[in-house]
């Protein structure tokens, strides 16, 4: 294959969207939060835990702080998929996101 081919092939990807969990097993407790781009969301998390700047969940820090990455397990719930006819699918992510929170009562929504 050449290399524009490769680009095009590239340039047409669609990073997976929808519903994850992340899971503090320190303190069992539990985040949902939605993405457009879920491993970049995940890469941003971590990072951001990695030099203390998740300021809006503390709890969250602390045991990151204490323990390391180790402890918190990353997981897609509920991909979305793409659909020509829609660009914008913010709500269609708020839908799931509700959805997910009947089944996981518990957990705190996180937006990273």
């Amino acid at each position: 294959m050449d290399k524009k081919h490769l680009r095009a092939l590239y340039e047409e990807q669609k990073p997976p969207m929808g519903v994850f969990r992340l899971v503090d097993s320190s303190t069992a407790q539990e985040y949902l939060g939605v993405s457009s781009n879920i491993q970049a969301t995940k890469n941003s998390l971590f990072f951001r835990l990695s030099v203390g700047a998740l300021a809006n969940y503390p709890s969250l820090q602390d045991s990151y702080d204490k323990h390391g990455p180790s402890i918190l397990e990353f997981s897609i719930l509920e991909e979305l998929d793409y659909q020509e006819d829609i660009s914008d699918y913010r709500a269609d992510l708020e839908v799931l996101l509700s959805m997910m929170k009947q089944t996981y009562i518990h957990a705190k929504e996180i937006h990273v």
